[in-house]
């Protein structure tokens, strides 16, 4: 009878794996009820262990949980045991295995998850879904109102503005059709996530394909576009694609002397454009030529600009003569008091502290590239002209 039992076991152990151990949520008859009127959101697998999808497709599971499953998180990622708790499965028309159903708050009613079982579909799946609402259309109050899940902020046309208007921000623009977009979600999770509890920092997202006006006015042409923003002015662009590459670029940008006045005048320029504040402006003005770029973190032709002035300030970044920098007019009112900024933006050329050239509103790149060189080649022309002159003089002393 025992060798009965022990032939039975190697038959049918092979058939019937239980999951490993994860940081997947487990739910039952007593706890998924609950879990569905508590969270915001919960994404569930229904499986049987002697299911072979299941099996295989658990390790990816997992993997989204230890993204989504995090201390202070309002989602949870989590599965049931069909072979155990039948009766629930049954009570939500569960016919084969796995199946994922997504739940909104206190809402009985799953949607199906009928994408592709790998990382960067489920993440773009859970990007969209989050924003959602389940009683149907959101309110602009709703949208307006920024949610974090994960350390990972959900940014969209309503919102945005107000947001990235002061502190540090790490912005990724995607499209869910990107096949770029899909294969750095997962990655782009994980950043938000080993960052949640950065004071200093917020990973945050924005879907161009609902949110067309915001890509618009910060001139996202290409996917996916990894956007650094400081007090509401674009002040980097990052093109790493891996956990490594972006955790290297964020220290990069995080550090403080990135805008030292010291740093700049001793030609190591950390950024393309220096941020100037009522205590480093007399500093940096203290430089031959000073370009700045008066602005307002509301302005939306400000914003419009935040690019081109980016890569202004890349074009000069390795003159030494030449400062391309900006000054936010809330942040720093006295400044543009005392400079008596009227419009914005507005754009003033310094020549040793004094104003050779402003412009009001924007103008082409290369206009603006035009414009500094044209003075800097005038400063070469009256040093060779005052080198000649005094040659000449000279000359006619020896003679």
């Amino acid at each position: 009878m025992l060798r009965s039992v022990g032939l039975f076991c190697l038959l049918y152990l092979p058939y019937f794996v239980a999951l490993e151990e994860s940081s997947v949520y487990e739910y039952n008859a007593n706890n998924f009820k609950y879990q569905i009127e508590e969270m915001d959101g919960n994404f569930v697998m229904f499986y049987a262990p002697w299911c072979r999808h299941c099996t295989e497709f658990h390790p990816i599971w997992a993997e989204l949980a230890e993204l989504v499953n995090t201390k202070d998180s309002k989602f949870a990622i989590a599965q049931v045991d069909c072979t155990i708790h039948y009766k629930l499965c049954n009570e939500n028309d569960i016919t084969g295995y796995p199946t994922l159903h997504y739940y909104h708050k206190n809402t009985f009613t799953p949607i199906e998850y009928k994408g592709t079982r790998d990382l960067p579909s489920l993440t773009l799946f859970l990007s969209g879904i989050f924003t959602m609402k389940s009683d149907g259309a959101k309110s602009e109050k709703d949208s307006a109102e920024v949610k974090i899940y994960s350390g990972m902020a959900y940014l969209n046309d309503h919102n945005i503005e107000k947001f990235v208007s002061k502190g540090q921000h790490f912005i990724m623009f995607y499209a869910s059709w990107c096949k770029a977009s899909q294969k750095l979600a997962p990655v782009w999770a994980e950043l938000a996530v080993q960052y949640a509890h950065n004071e200093y920092i917020q990973i945050g997202k924005v879907n161009c394909m609902d949110n067309e006006m915001t890509c618009k006015n910060f001139d996202i042409k290409q996917y996916p576009y990894l956007m650094w923003i400081v007090n509401g002015r674009i002040m980097g662009v990052a093109d790493a694609d891996n956990i490594e590459g972006l955790k290297n670029y964020i220290e990069k940008m995080l550090l403080t002397e990135n805008h030292d006045p010291e740093k700049f005048m001793k030609k190591k320029k950390a950024l393309p454009v220096a941020r100037i504040s009522e205590e480093t402006f007399e500093t940096f003005l203290e430089k031959e030529f000073v370009f700045i770029n008066y602005f307002a973190p509301w302005c939306a032709h400000c914003m419009q600009l935040s690019p081109l002035w980016l890569k202004l300030g890349e074009r000069f970044q390795n003159e030494s003569r030449v400062l391309i920098a900006d000054v936010d007019c809330v942040q720093s009112k006295p400044i543009c008091e005392t400079e008596k900024i009227n419009g914005l933006p507005t754009l003033i050329l310094y020549k040793q502290k004094k104003i050779v050239n402003v412009e009001h509103g924007g103008r082409p790149l290369e206009s603006l590239i035009s414009l500094v060189n044209e003075h800097l080649q005038d400063k070469t022309n009256t040093s060779q002209e005052q080198t000649t002159s005094e040659d000449t003089t000279t000359a006619k002393d020896e003679l």
